[in-house]
């Protein structure tokens, strides 16, 4: 089974893992001298403010993603990057702490997935009396990128992709049913998701997933600037329900991002009227007045099977990064695929061969992921280890650390999704750094901060 001259292909979804698989697929075939005829079937509209054109995200792109797009020959242009993160402010019961970017060359990208929240448009200034930024969606940019390498759009949802015989049927509304050579499922966790398979000819077990919470506050170009510039705030603070949360500046926005178990609206209000959230924001701001809300699904796992002969799942729907940098997975996924599926095959024995263990080593990975963030959660709760942690990372942060930054550097690996959990574990149980931390862990005990010492705005 090998995709030839005039094949046919059907990605299911236009997010970052659809449209890379399309876009690595052509480039290939191209340079290959094989034509393919590559359909992306997506129902969103990315140049529509709101749930329309958005894909439920926090939009955090890692400086390692920034990096490897850029080798592909993919520069992400201004109106999508809506502010460069160089900084980290981390806050916990215990006090605060500022996190340079630990390299010169590490910046991450604030981004929208859609087009901006669903308030943009009524905005129609900011508070400068400007007009608002310009926000371009970063799926439709990828998008746009897979169509100029000769995909097509096809803007209609898919209600079932069946067999007829070999070949996968795709079915959807508006048009007629059509085979294809190959069935990519870029379909994500939510929506209707991988139950468009039908299950008596494609039998897929879904990753298992947790929910998120995000919402996005207007601040106006100028209050972001003053109060957040290009710092990204993480807190770790003991709030009923929520293991993490993240409050990212973009454009004339904050996007607000949590995990935790059982988040709904209350949470929301609980956690942005803790004080040490509240005092991030200016005083006049009303938080009850959010422009955008969704509790999205966040996979934690792996589908079961990725592939069967013709049909290949990619992205969240097969596996994805735990709670960080998913875009990052699903262009490693989405390469991963494209190669397979051109030069060996679209059988499932080539996937499993050449593909499946890409998504395996993300797995395997996640699992060792679990164990850094429950760490994460302990030093939450243990007052001595978050200030032991806190003197680590303040003590790096100043100009007589001669470059040590290992807790800085697991921090940000940690918070960006910029390296393997593996790699972040290995550096947390180097004695070295198991020794600095149990110093500054007992040193606090002797002599504690001043209240507000160390605060990072």
């Amino acid at each position: 089974m090998e995709l030839t001259h005039h094949s046919r292909v059907a990605v299911i979804g236009g997010g970052p893992a659809g449209s890379l698989t399309a876009y690595f697929m052509l480039d290939l075939a191209n340079r290959l001298g094989i034509h393919l005829n590559v359909d992306i079937f997506d129902a969103a509209q990315f140049t529509v403010p709101g749930p329309k054109g958005c894909n439920h995200c926090g939009g955090i792109i890692s400086e390692t993603l920034v990096q490897m797009l850029s080798m592909e020959g993919i520069n992400l242009p201004p109106e999508v990057v809506q502010r460069g993160i160089d900084s980290y402010a981390l806050h916990t019961d215990q006090g605060s702490a500022s996190i340079r970017t630990p390299l010169a060359e590490m910046r991450i990208a604030a981004l929208y997935r859609g087009s901006g929240p669903l308030d943009r448009i009524k905005k129609g200034t900011d508070d400068s009396g400007d007009e608002t930024v310009a926000y371009r969606s970063f799926d439709g940019f990828l998008q746009s990128l897979a169509v100029e390498k000769g995909a097509r759009v096809i803007n209609t949802k898919v209600t079932s992709v069946t067999r007829t015989g070999s070949l996968p049927v795709v079915a959807a509304k508006d048009m007629e049913d059509r085979s294809y050579d190959l069935v990519v499922g870029a379909v994500g966790v939510n929506g209707a998701g991988l139950k468009i398979f039908d299950p008596s000819a494609i039998a897929f077990k879904p990753p298992k997933t947790t929910k998120a919470v995000v919402t996005e506050i207007y601040l106006g170009r100028q209050e972001l600037a003053k109060h957040f510039g290009n710092t990204m705030h993480v807190v770790l603070a003991r709030i009923p329900r929520v293991s993490f949360a993240a409050i990212i500046p973009k454009g004339e926005y904050v996007t607000v991002v949590m995990l935790g178990k059982e988040l709904d609206r209350d949470t929301i209000t609980t956690f942005l009227s803790h004080p040490t959230v509240r005092a991030r924001f200016p005083d006049w701001i009303d938080l009850g007045a959010r422009s955008c809300y969704c509790r999205p699904d966040v996979s934690l796992g792996m589908a079961s099977p990725v592939c069967a002969d013709r049909v290949v799942l990619v992205g969240d729907a097969a596996v994805s990064r735990l709670y960080k940098d998913g875009n990052g997975a699903a262009y490693k996924t989405a390469k991963a695929l494209a190669t397979a599926a051109v030069i060996h095959g679209v059988s499932r024995d080539s996937f499993e061969r050449y593909y499946v263990p890409t998504c395996r080593k993300l797995d395997v990975d996640n699992t060792i992921g679990k164990s850094v963030f429950l760490t994460v959660d302990l030093f939450k709760w243990l007052p001595m280890l978050s200030r032991g942690m806190l003197g680590m990372v303040r003590g790096e942060q100043t100009p007589q650390a001669g470059g040590r930054m290992a807790m800085s550097m697991v921090l940000w690996d940690t918070f960006t999704g910029s390296n393997s959990y593996r790699s972040i574990l290995r550096r947390c149980l180097n004695p070295m750094f198991l020794a600095r931390l149990t110093m500054e862990s007992l040193r606090s005990l002797r002599a504690r901060p001043a209240a507000g010492e160390g605060e990072a705005r």
